[in-house]
């Protein structure tokens, strides 16, 4: 971007050419060619006679206004080029210059006329507009505003500020549509002015709007992107007065908290906890540079006073930041599957035998029954002299007893050496028996992203950590009960010595509770794809059977995956709980154990499993932040 020093603008009805001169120091000054002024120039006398040390003068003077025309006095430029008119009058080049002084100094009056009123100073503003009327009644801007300045009524210090009943929202500008195309070279200001003339908005401009030239060429933009490109090219912002005016300052920190209007606002934040809410407050703050951001945590609002871009942009933040979590349904079903198979094949044999002398047995029979006897050979049941029928008559009644002869058995030998044997009866077995269980358990998880949940089955089991008892010894000793009293009233309402002692001596346990049996957590990420990334943690604790100090011990089995599934598609953990084989062989030693003499051998088989096996199938229930960024705002940086 290239900056000049500004050109002076030509004078109303100006025919001749105009020319430019410097000096030395810098300073421009004007000459107008002989007849530049034309019929429409004001009327001169004929000239009279100038003296040389006048004309001197006056150039002298004509040369000090150029140079406060530079340093932007231009009451005093006014002033200088006046006094130059006056000393040669027949130079009308000085009353050109005159007439342009006169006229940027009644547009800079007017200016300051209509920042004095924005700002409440009605009394300034009314002086500054009289002050640039009195400079150029003719000026355009001092013609447009003069009528509006004539309604203002007089300032008066006894006047109530109006009191507004109803807040309205931020002043915006109502440009004209359409494009336009611009290719200048002019100072600031001057390219202000007419960019936005182009789109019907009125500029004031600020004193702190530089002079520099500046080069600006654009094709085809509308009001938004001319309002951007001027900012980027003047290094100025736009503060809009009306619908149809403006104001434009450059673009500094003081220029902002001056002249920048402020948006209040009271955003409602439900559902979110004081840290959460206290953090926004903080974006706010430090990202936004909210002048005021208030936490309301009674009401979950919080109330923000900033300029209108940056209120804009916290909201377009405070909308990604409402839109929440992604929600994911997590489907969860358990199979418990329990089998087993038992088989009983074989034949089991006579283990034991027991060897007697029958003749023994039936006359240890006879002897200890002679009542017995006598019963049966009175009845005729058998002959006196035969032993072996009163024997087999005993037996046979049942009134003997017990007895070794009652059982069967085997015999060999005769006479007194006849010899029985008894032998255990035997077995054939035949025996299958399979049994199958499955238990299910079907439950849903509904959780945000990034959200642990948990699954528990089983029971809580109590550990005894502790134990408290009266360690005090010696003998109890209480009035009535020990010793002389009421002792016959107390125990009769069931107080006694013993009971005292017992509840003396018991002991009190301290318990806490273990869980045991299944812990599934869970915890979903969705991923940009839409992929859901799970964490899992699968826990399996059981009683083991051994005790240790009156606790038994708890078998812990874990696992801990990260996986990446698709929504819908289902993802399966199997876990083998326990499993349990025993086998029991039952024959002759030795021979029972070679393979190929299964006769006489009995096989007891046993084959317990239990699995579990769960399945999960993620859902995404709710999608929040599909892309990958949110709006981007420009904020103003401050030079």
């Amino acid at each position: 971007m290239r900056h000049d020093a500004p050109s002076p603008a030509r004078p109303a009805g100006s025919r001749g050419p105009l020319k430019v001169r410097r000096w030395a120091g810098g300073a421009v000054w004007l000459g107008l060619a002989a007849g530049s002024l034309g019929a429409q120039g004001p009327a001169h006398a004929p000239a009279a006679h100038v003296s040389n040390h006048d004309r001197d003068r006056a150039q002298r003077c004509f040369v000090e206004a150029g140079k406060a025309v530079d340093s932007n006095r231009l009451d005093l430029a006014v002033s200088l080029f006046a006094q130059a008119a006056a000393l040669d009058p027949g130079d009308r080049n000085y009353d050109a210059a005159l007439a342009i002084a006169r006229d940027n100094l009644a547009t800079q009056l007017m200016q300051a006329a209509l920042k004095a009123r924005i700002l409440g100073d009605g009394a300034t503003a009314r002086a500054r507009m009289l002050e640039a009327a009195a400079q150029d009644s003719r000026n355009p801007l001092v013609l447009e505003h003069e009528a509006d300045f004539a309604d203002d009524p007089e300032p008066s210090a006894s006047r109530p500020a109006p009191v507004l009943d109803d807040a309205g929202p931020p002043v915006a500008l109502a440009p004209d549509s359409g494009t336009h195309s611009f290719h200048l070279l002019a100072p600031k200001g001057e390219l202000l002015r007419q960019v936005l003339q182009a789109y019907g908005i009125a500029p004031t401009l600020d004193k702190s709007v530089g002079a520099e030239r500046v080069h600006f060429d654009a094709d085809d933009i509308n009001f938004a992107e001319a309002e951007q490109m001027l900012s980027l090219a003047t290094g100025t912002f736009l503060v809009p007065l009306d619908p149809r005016r403006a104001l434009l300052a450059l673009d500094t920190k003081e220029n902002r908290t001056q002249y920048e209007r402020l948006a209040l606002e009271t955003i409602f934040l439900p559902g979110l906890t004081t840290p959460e809410l206290n953090d926004v407050g903080n974006i706010a703050r430090n990202v936004f540079e909210a002048q005021q951001a208030t936490v309301h945590e009674s009401t979950n609002t919080l109330t923000v006073r900033a300029p209108d871009l940056r209120m804009r942009a916290f909201n377009f933040e405070v909308n990604e930041m409402l839109a929440g979590r992604s929600e994911v349904m997590l489907d969860v079903d358990m199979y418990e599957v329990q089998t087993q198979h038992m088989v009983n094949e074989g034949a089991e044999l006579p283990q034991s035998s027991t060897i007697f002398n029958v003749t023994s047995e039936i006359d240890s029979l006879v002897k200890n029954n002679p009542a017995l006897v006598q019963q049966i050979i009175s009845s005729g049941l058998a002959s006196p002299g035969n032993i072996e029928e009163i024997a087999l008559a005993l037996i046979l009644s049942g009134q003997a007893g017990s007895t070794i002869l009652s059982q069967p058995f085997a015999y060999f030998g005769g006479g007194i050496t006849t010899t029985g044997l008894t032998l255990a009866g035997s077995t054939a077995n035949l025996q299958l028996n399979d049994s199958d269980t499955r238990l299910l358990d079907k439950l849903e998880l509904r959780l945000l992203d990034q959200e642990e949940g948990s699954v528990r089955v089983g029971e809580r089991y109590p550990i005894v950590t502790s134990s408290y008892s009266n360690l005090a010894t010696g003998s109890t000793s209480i009035a009535g009960i020990t010793s002389a009293g009421l002792s016959n009233t107390l125990q009769n309402l069931g107080i006694n010595l013993s009971s005292l002692s017992a509840a003396a001596s018991a002991a009190v346990p301290q318990v806490q509770y273990q869980d045991v049996g299944l812990k599934l957590t869970a915890t979903p990420r969705v991923e940009q794809d839409r992929d859901i990334t799970l964490k899992l943690q699968f826990q399996l604790s059981s009683l083991s059977g051994t005790i240790v100090n009156s606790n038994p011990i708890i078998n812990n089995r874990q696992l801990t995956s990260i996986i990446t599934v698709k929504p819908g598609e289902k993802t399966v953990l199997l876990s083998q709980l326990s499993n349990q084989e025993s086998s029991a062989l039952i024959g002759i030693p030795f021979l029972s154990e070679i393979p190929g003499f299964g006769f006489g051998t009995n096989r007891n088989l046993s084959n317990t499993r239990d699995s579990l096996v769960i399945v999960l199938t993620p859902h995404i229930v709710r999608l929040s932040h599909t892309s990958r960024q949110g709006e981007m705002v420009l904020l103003p940086t401050h030079s």
